[in-house]
C-alpha cells in the first residue's frame, strides 16, 4: 500500500515539475494607433454610442517574437473629446470592445463631465474577458457609450482613442 502511495506521489510530483518547467508566457505591451471614435448625428438626450475599428496585422505586432497570443487584456485607455462647433455637454463613458470571435466586453469607465481638448483616462475593469481571440481575428471594434445632456445635437461627436494592451505570447 505504501509503495503504491509513494509511486502515486512520485508521478504527481513529476507531472508538476514538467508543467511548471514548461514554457512561460512572454508578456509584451502594445498600443493601438490613435483611433477616432465617432458618433454620427443626430444624437439625442441620454445614451449615445461612438465606434472605432482597429484593423491590425498580428505579424507586424509580434515582429520577431515566436508563438501566438494566448492572453490579452486592456491595461489603459485614454480618450479626448475633439472640439466641434457648438459641442453639447457630455458626461460619462463606458468603453467596450468586440471582434468576430469575442463577445462585447466592458474594458473601461469614465465618470464625470467631458471637456473638449481634455484627455481623460478611463478606469480599467478589474475583470475582463481574455481578448486573445480578438488579436487572432485581426480586427477589433471599440464602442464608447456616452451621455448627451442636452435634448438633441444634429452634428457628429468625435473622440480620439488610444488603448494599451498587455499580451501574453507562448
Amino acid at each position: 500500500m505504501n509503495k503504491i502511495l509513494s509511486q502515486s506521489y512520485l508521478v504527481l510530483f513529476t507531472l508538476f515539475v514538467i508543467v511548471s518547467c514548461g514554457p512561460q508566457l512572454q508578456t509584451e505591451q502594445i498600443e493601438t494607433p490613435l483611433l477616432t471614435l465617432k458618433a454620427e448625428g443626430p444624437l439625442f438626450e441620454g445614451a449615445n454610442s461612438a465606434t472605432a475599428t482597429w484593423e491590425l496585422d498580428l505579424g507586424k505586432i509580434l515582429g520577431s517574437l515566436e508563438g501566438s497570443v494566448k492572453e490579452a487584456k486592456v491595461i489603459s485607455v485614454e480618450v479626448e473629446l475633439l472640439n466641434t462647433e457648438d459641442l453639447p455637454a457630455l458626461e460619462k463613458m463606458v468603453l467596450e470592445v468586440t471582434s468576430k470571435n469575442t463577445s462585447m466586453t466592458r474594458v473601461g469607465l469614465f465618470e464625470g463631465k467631458m471637456e473638449s481638448g481634455q484627455v481623460f483616462a478611463l478606469s480599467i475593469a478589474n475583470k475582463q474577458e481574455n481578448l486573445a481571440n480578438a488579436f487572432q481575428d485581426g480586427k477589433m471594434t471599440f464602442v464608447g457609450d456616452f451621455d448627451l445632456l442636452e435634448e438633441e445635437y444634429w452634428s457628429n461627436v468625435q473622440f480620439s482613442l488610444k488603448v494599451k494592451f498587455e499580451i501574453g505570447i507562448k
